[in-house]
């Protein structure tokens, strides 16, 4: 059966949003690195193998199931470039979960699931307008409903910082609660741009009608340095208390 609808059908319960299924440039985005397609292009036929596609590396991203292998791996997919048309490393472009459904619940608006869902599975992305540091500073004077994401990748020999705030543009990505024990993960996965998309792994099963959830801060193992004013609703029995701070992350 087919988990996965290539065409967004979802939309936003406020008729105020403006529905995005994917990354739009917004203020202070480089559209060069938008537009530009990442250098890997994979020359495979049909099934992509890691002795012959230069899109996955040296380990398989995804299982015959097409779940999440490594939480910790770059991701790279095969794009449009590529040969392959259908693959194993094609995942996140597929389009998000069927089964998804936006409820009230006691945070307000929550993100769930009509439908069980694996470990590693994908569920959807986080997407809205790419800015730059600057913008984000702007607007986080004003928004404290945490709808702006920062994500800094760590590379050898540099940090790659992605800013994605989906407060007036985005997709069902925006309704999902933060946790303090959440039961899924944002992983950059780069497809058609060097921009990665924020795409979000299941980090356990997920039963029928539970909460998608995932962390807006750190790990909790670390100790509480970056806490915003704003209290966490998530009840679980780690909970922190407050939610964490954007203002430190860029």
């Amino acid at each position: 059966m087919n988990i996965y609808q290539k065409e967004d059908n979802y939309e936003h319960v406020d008729n105020s949003l403006i529905y995005s299924s994917t990354n739009v440039p917004g203020p202070g985005c480089n559209k060069e690195e938008f537009d530009s397609c990442p250098s890997h292009m994979c020359k495979c036929i049909n099934s992509c193998l890691i002795s012959s596609c230069d899109c996955i590396g040296i380990s398989y991203n995804y299982d015959k199931f097409l779940s999440l292998i490594s939480y910790d791996k770059l991701i790279n997919e095969c794009n449009d470039f590529c040969n392959c048309k259908l693959c194993q490393n094609r995942v996140v472009q597929l389009g998000p979960r069927i089964g998804l459904g936006i409820s009230h619940c006691d945070k307000g608006y929550g993100l769930f699931t009509n439908n069980p869902i694996k470990k590693g599975q994908f569920i959807c992305e986080y997407a809205g307008e790419i800015i730059d540091t600057i913008e984000a500073k702007k607007r986080a004077q004003f928004d404290n409903k945490n709808y702006i994401f920062v994500i800094n990748e760590h590379f050898s020999n540099c940090i790659k910082t992605t800013i994605i705030d989906n407060t007036y543009i985005g997709n069902i990505g925006r309704y999902i609660n933060h946790s303090c024990q959440p039961n899924c993960a944002v992983i950059p996965v780069r497809v058609n741009s060097f921009i990665p998309r924020l795409a979000i792994f299941s980090l356990k099963d997920i039963k029928i009608n539970e909460e998608i959830t995932y962390n807006y801060g750190i790990d909790n193992s670390l100790p509480i340095t970056n806490t915003s004013k704003t209290k966490c609703l998530c009840k679980t029995d780690v909970c922190r208390g407050y939610l964490p701070s954007k203002m430190g992350l860029f």
